[in-house]
This record gives C-alpha cells, structure tokens and sequence, in this order.
C-alpha cells in the first residue's frame, strides 16, 4: 500500500516562477536605477560632497540601508581592536560599498520574485 502524501504548500509559497519576463524586466530596471545612484554617490564621493546620490542608495536599498549602516560600525569598531589597528577610512567606505551593493542584488531577487509571481497569477496559473 501506498502511504498517503503530504499536502501540498500554497501556491503562493512556492518558490519564484522562473523564466519570467516581467521579473526580468522589473529586476533590470531596479538594477539600472540602483547602478545610475551608486555612480552618482560615487561622482559625489570624489568630489567631497553629500547629496542626491547618498539618499537614493539608502532609498533604493531599504529596508537593508539602515541594518547595513549598523553593521558596517559594528565590524568598524571590531576591526578597530585588532593587532593592525583601525580599518582605514577607504577599506570602510569599499565595505560599505560591498555591502550596499549585496542589499541592491538582495531587492532585486525580491522584486523579481513579486513580479514573477504577478505575471503568473494574472495568467491564470496560480
């Protein structure tokens, strides 16, 4: 005798459909936005000013900008207590970097995720 399956999970807590073309498209839009700010907090970084580049990264990065913020103090600060002393003000600002760049990559999935799962509902496949 067979033993009895176990349900299946919602649709909805499946994983992403792939090959879609509207999480293809909306990740690619938010990737092209998310590299336009970081050239401009970069053209902002060598020019010694703040401004528009720096908030539309944490914007674009949200909710991640803020824990990132924290932990880039935190491994500052750690770092600060080792042998070779402080992490100079470029190797922070390159971990910030790495590590803002990571939370982009993360939205992206995410946002690929949401529009895959649109188009797949407004298909009728769900």
């Amino acid at each position: 005798m067979s033993e009895p399956s176990a349900p299946e999970a919602p649709g909805t807590l499946g994983p992403a459909p792939t090959g879609s073309t509207w999480g293809r498209r909306v990740a690619t839009v938010y990737l092209a936005v998310a590299a336009l700010a970081f050239a401009l907090l970069f053209y902002e970084l060598a020019a010694g000013q703040r401004g528009l580049g720096s908030i539309a990264i944490s914007v674009l990065t949200a909710p991640w900008s803020a824990a990132l913020a924290m932990l880039a103090q935190s491994l500052g600060g750690v770092l600060a207590g080792m042998p070779a002393g402080p992490l100079p003000e470029a190797g922070m600002r390159v971990m910030g970097f790495t590590l803002t760049g990571a939370a982009a990559l993360l939205n992206a999935r995410i946002l690929y995720g949401m529009a895959a799962r649109a188009e797949r509902d407004m298909r009728g496949g769900g």
